[in-house]
């Protein structure tokens, strides 16, 4: 389940120690036009998931926790889509949300490799 999917959750981490749960958003595209907008919806369903209530429906462990969504990318976001990211990260922490992003492991694929 990925991007691609936009209407599911790709997974999600409960940890009670650190106090928070966090949603996690993984991302095989590589960048197109209609790709960012995919991101997006993808982090609006996220955050409507949270706002919604369903995750305590969901992962009733969740409930008392921070929360955060984490979009784990294989190739490496253009500019637009930084752009995009930075200025959703703020939005989010207005709404004591985080907003986290990177590589799926350890860096960034070749976009020759696609």
């Amino acid at each position: 389940m990925t991007v691609e999917r936009l209407n599911l959750i790709d997974s999600i981490v409960i940890d009670q120690a650190f106090g928070i749960c966090t949603l996690n958003i993984i991302d095989p595209l590589s960048w197109d036009v209609d790709h960012l907008e995919d991101v997006q919806s993808k982090i609006n369903n996220s955050l409507q998931f949270i706002e919604s209530g369903e995750i305590y429906i969901a992962y009733p462990d969740s409930r008392g926790l921070d929360f955060a969504i984490h979009v784990q990318f294989i190739y490496e976001p253009d500019a637009q889509a930084k752009q995009f990211l930075a200025e959703a990260q703020s939005v989010l922490e207005d709404a004591a949300y985080a907003l986290t992003f990177g590589p799926l492991g350890t860096d960034y694929a070749s976009d020759a490799a696609v």
